[in-house]
Order: structure tokens, then sequence, then C-alpha cells
């Protein structure tokens, strides 16, 4: 396999900088003034794809705090990744070491850019394997297999459930459970409460029970109606069963 030249390496880093900057350099064979539709073309597509990746940070944010953000990416970030979609990441990751969350004074800024990055993250995840398990008959005392296809996420802030402009008033301790549905591919949302999203946090491990996790609900809440608790996650669970989260019991 052949390795570019050292003056081709420097030729195609200057471009990438020109592109990336505004700032000129001298490189040779470029026809006057061409290398602004360049610059033009590659800024174009960076914002039409975070703009589609990040639909709702875009119609929300003050265009001018979206465009120093987005700006600032493209000057200063070295992309790594050759799929258009997995920059979006880069970008959320940048946003997070930039502190543009308290520097253009967006509280709900991070979990914003993290929920829609990971929606789009696992629509386009490979798919992961399964392993084997027989229909849910007793969710109760059985460890479970759930889809691996699922993110967990901590929010400061309900925009899972309201725009930024309401969650804003709302600040608090929030939990959402997204996940792919394995027939069709769409993300769902799941608003949780700390004992539902501790549940399906320990449930993932496929080695404890509902049962075992009851026994240690008093630990976690103090004085509290057991049989009111199981209950009600039973029926919780059952929802993510007809939903297709909780696909069955893990197999002896």
């Amino acid at each position: 396999m052949s390795h570019l030249q050292p003056d081709t390496i420097e030729i195609q880093s200057k471009f990438a900088s020109f592109c990336r900057t505004g700032e000129e350099h001298e490189l040779p064979g470029i026809t006057e003034n061409r290398l602004d539709h360049y610059r033009r073309l590659i800024v174009n597509i960076l914002e039409d794809n975070l703009e589609s990746a990040f639909p709702i940070a875009f119609e929300y944010l003050p265009i001018e705090k979206w465009e120093l953000m987005v700006d600032s990416f493209i000057r200063n970030h070295d992309c790594q990744s050759y799929q258009n979609w997995k920059i979006s990441g880069e970008f959320y990751e940048f946003a997070q070491e930039q502190n543009f969350s308290e520097t253009l004074e967006l509280p709900f800024l991070n979990d914003l850019l993290r929920l829609e990055w990971e929606e789009m993250y696992l629509y386009n995840m490979p798919d992961l394997e399964v392993e084997a398990f027989t229909p849910a008959n007793d969710l109760l005392n059985h460890p479970l297999v759930i889809n691996p296809e699922f993110r967990l996420l901590p929010m400061n802030f309900p925009l899972h459930l309201m725009n930024p402009n309401q969650a804003l008033e709302k600040s608090g301790d929030y939990y959402v459970l997204l996940y792919r549905e394995k027939d069709s591919g769409a993300i769902q949302f799941v608003d949780l409460s700390v004992w539902f999203a501790l549940v399906i946090e320990q449930l993932a491990t496929g080695t404890i029970t509902l049962h075992n996790l009851l026994l240690e609900a008093k630990n976690f809440f103090g004085e509290i109606d057991i049989e009111e608790l199981k209950d009600s996650t039973l029926n919780f669970l059952n929802e993510l069963k007809t939903g297709g989260f909780v696909l069955g019991m893990k197999s002896p």
C-alpha cells in the first residue's frame, strides 16, 4: 500500500486548516478565489449536519449562541470521525469541554445535547447480540434479559418531557430510558423514577431478580409498603415487556 508524500500531506493539512478557519495558506495549483468555494461547501455540510443532529437545540437556543458554538467547533476542533453522524458526538463533547453551558448561560445545554446525541447514537449503532431467553412469565423471581440497545441517563432538567424553556424552570433529579425497538428501529423515551432507574440498572446485569431488589428496598426508601412497591414495579416491567424492552427471562 502506497503512502502519501510529505509534500502532499502538508498541502492537505493546509487545505483542511483553511476550510476550518478561513486563514489563507499558499497552496500550489489552486485557482485564485477557488478556495472560498470549497470552504463554504464544507462549512455548509457541517452546519447542516449539526442542525439535523440537534434539532431541539437548534430550534430553542438563541441563534447567536448556536452559531458561536458551531463556529468555534469548526475552527478549533480536529474532527476524528470519517462518518458525518459521529461528528455530532464530537460536537457534544466539545461543548462540554468548552463549558458552553456556563459561559453562554444555558444551564440545560449539556443535558439537551447529550439527550439528542444519545438518541442519534442508538439509532445508528450496530445491532447488539442478545443472549438466549425464554418467555417472561415470571418477572419477579427470575433474572431478566433486556434489550441491550439502551441508554439510562440522569438529567438535571426534564428535557424528555417538555421544551427547554419550560424545563429550565424545573431543575431537579430526573432519569430517562432510551432504547431502540428491535423491529422498527424507533427510539423510545421512558420517564423514570429513581427507583425504576435503579431497577433497570440492576436488572440489566442479568444476575439479580426483582424479588432480591425488593428485599433491599427498605435500605433505599426506609419505611415503605413493599407490596405496593412490588405491584407498581411489576406493572412497570409489564409495560416495558409490551414495549419490547424486557425481552424475556434468562435461560438456565
